[in-house]
């Protein structure tokens, strides 16, 4: 068994996950259903994924703290995927 309470570890590998690492798992896969459910169904995946972009960003604002720290998360965001992006 595993040393750290909070992680889970696999019965078949003994490799240790933490929930953390599982929830966000499970988030990106549901994610990656809904995208791939919209692309298979001939629909305009841009339009869904900004629609989705729109949601999330909603969200932030509407759970920080304060408009500064959506706004810096978010911008810290973006600029980071935008790194991502012109490295990749």
């Amino acid at each position: 068994m595993s040393d750290k309470k909070d992680n889970i570890e696999c019965s078949n590998c003994g490799t240790e996950i933490s929930p953390e690492e599982i929830a966000h798992d499970a988030f990106n896969d549901g994610l990656n259903s809904i995208t791939q459910l919209v692309s298979f169904s001939g629909l305009n995946a841009v339009h869904y994924l900004t629609l989705g972009l729109a949601y999330f960003l909603d969200q932030i604002y509407n759970c920080a703290p304060d408009k500064e720290e959506a706004e810096r998360v978010i911008n810290k965001t973006v600029t980071k995927l935008k790194k991502e992006q012109n490295n990749g």
